[in-house]
């Protein structure tokens, strides 16, 4: 019998099959599979960062600067809240990240919250994007 045939017998594709399974568990679970999923996670963060500023930028100082109170209506801050997300989702989808994936559907509606909370505050200093990626998830 030549390798050929045992490779693909019944018996080779079982073995094979079993030898890359063991060896994408020893990488999932290897430090290298960390750093990169940690990786990841920075780039997603940073995608919806950056979506909230430009979605600062150009939608909501622009209501802002028009209004006399300075304020956004509801309809108009979900309005910013979901344009946020739709920008954070095309950054993400354009460094190869999968962000509903990496942070999971809810969590892009919290990191969004928590940075727009965060610019909110009375100081601008404190949302600089060196303050805001350290934001931790809840």
């Amino acid at each position: 019998m030549r390798l050929v045939d045992l490779l693909f017998s019944d018996t080779g594709l079982t073995l094979v099959a079993g030898l890359m399974g063991a060896i994408w568990t020893v990488f999932k679970a290897s430090s290298w599979g960390r750093v990169l999923r940690r990786d990841r996670y920075r780039k997603a963060v940073q995608a919806v960062e950056a979506a909230v500023d430009v979605t600062y930028r150009e939608y909501v100082a622009a209501i802002k600067a028009a209004r006399a109170d300075g304020k956004l209506s509801l309809e108009e801050q979900r309005e910013a809240r979901s344009r946020a997300r739709l920008k954070a989702i095309a950054i993400a989808r354009e460094q190869g990240i999968d962000l509903l994936e990496t942070l999971g559907r809810d969590q892009i509606d919290v990191w969004i919250a928590k940075l727009v909370k965060r610019l909110k505050r009375p100081t601008r200093a404190a949302a600089t994007p060196t303050a805001l990626r350290r934001l931790q998830p809840s």
